[in-house]
Formats: structure tokens, C-alpha cells, sequence
């Protein structure tokens, strides 16, 4: 399964949204998906197969830690078993509605095993402030330095032909 594309969809008044035709075709059918919070301030979905890979990779991690003990318990208490119905439409929950700002229109994003759901507005500006890093951030991502998100700024300068990227990360806010 490879989720490619971005989708504009807008969310109805019961807070439903219908999967995209050409994403829904590469989901397996009749299967729970997992509404949960996401990272950037977006909500993911998540497939049965790449939630349990998820949860394996989290259980693998120390229980001793309290990042992982406040992520595991943030993350599983908001997450959401959604089953879609015959048109492939899903319920929002109000929570994590609130949490990315859902409302109105909204863009379904295609991130290999995943979707991501994200405010039309927030979609625009991540777009707006990454893709003309385009090329930086697939050498980062190609080259495979580490699990840490670096994200090129304005001001970045090249040492020995290689752009030099301040690394930033952030907190992301977790719905109550």
C-alpha cells in the first residue's frame, strides 16, 4: 500500500469526512481505520496494518521513559477506531476536530502508510514555508540523517558545498 496525492474535501455538518476515491482504492476494504493525533497540527489515519507496526515500534521503546509513558498515554486515549461507511465517509471526533482545526475545508494527504488530515489553511502555509526547500529536505531525507525533523531556513548557509540546516523541533499541542 503506497498513499500518494493531496485531496481537498470539506468536512459536513456531522463532522464527516469522505476519503478521497483514488486513496480509498489502495485501503483495505471493510477494515477499522485509527483517527489519531498527528504531527504539525494535523490529524493522521491510519490503516489496521500501519497502527499495530506504530504501536510495535512504541512498545519497543523504554516504559521507564517519561516522554514515552506521556506520549503513549496521550496518543491512545485520543486515538479513535473509525469505521468508514459505504461511501467511505468517516466521523470526525470533536476532540481532535478542535486540536487541528477542522472546519469547512479541509486536505487529505497521502503519506506512504498513512493519511494525513489537515485545515486547508495550515496545509497552505506548510507549503508555502517548505517547498521551495524541496531539494534540501530530499537530501536530508534521502541520505537518512537520523529520526530528527531538520527543517532549512532563510538564513542557512553552505559549508563544503552542503547546505547547513538549523535543526528544529516542536512540541506539537495534544488535544485535552
Amino acid at each position: 500500500m503506497l498513499l500518494t496525492g493531496s485531496y481537498r474535501r470539506a468536512l459536513d455538518d456531522k463532522q464527516r469526512l469522505a476519503i478521497p476515491k483514488p486513496l480509498r482504492e489502495q485501503l483495505p476494504g471493510g477494515e477499522p481505520l485509527y483517527l489519531t493525533p498527528g504531527l504539525d497540527g494535523c490529524l493522521a489515519v491510519y490503516p489496521k496494518g500501519p497502527f499495530a507496526a506504530l504501536a510495535h515500534r512504541l512498545s519497543a521503546n523504554s516504559p521507564g521513559s517519561r516522554e514515552v509513558r506521556d506520549y503513549s498515554r496521550l496518543f491512545y486515549s485520543q486515538a479513535a477506531c473509525v469505521v468508514p461507511d459505504s461511501q467511505w465517509r468517516f466521523r470526525v471526533t470533536p476532540e481532535l476536530a478542535a486540536w487541528a482545526e477542522l472546519s469547512g475545508e479541509v486536505v487529505v494527504v497521502g503519506v506512504r502508510d498513512h493519511l494525513e488530515v489537515w485545515s486547508a489553511e495550515k496545509w497552505d502555509q506548510y507549503v508555502a514555508r517548505c517547498d521551495g526547500h524541496y531539494d534540501q529536505l530530499a537530501e536530508i531525507a534521502l541520505v537518512g540523517q537520523g529520526n530528527v525533523h531538520e527543517t532549512p531556513t532563510a538564513d542557512q548557509t553552505v559549508t563544503n558545498g552542503h547546505p547547513k540546516t538549523v535543526m528544529a523541533m516542536t512540541a506539537n499541542r495534544m488535544p485535552r
